[in-house]
């Protein structure tokens, strides 16, 4: 795996150590998941938005007033 130099605020960098050494884990490896999990949030917003585009292409606003409607009903309902 290359490896990648960069700065941290040293608070930041005291709590990763911190976290690190709770859990028995390389600093490396905490900030490894943190850049994964980042770049896995922009992928599913991304997707998201597909999702939601294609949803108001396909279905009739009418609609989702029903089924806002049927919604609200059945979780008064729960209650």
């Amino acid at each position: 795996m290359p490896a990648v130099s960069f700065y941290l605020k040293k608070d930041v960098l005291e709590a990763v150590r911190a976290k690190a050494s709770s859990k028995d884990i390389p600093v490396s490896r905490i900030i490894s998941r943190a850049v994964e999990e980042y770049l896995k949030t922009d992928e599913m917003a991304d997707a998201r938005k597909r999702v939601m585009a294609h949803i108001r292409k396909t279905v009739n606003p009418a609609d989702w007033e029903k089924t806002h409607r049927e919604r609200t009903a059945a979780d008064a309902d729960r209650h």
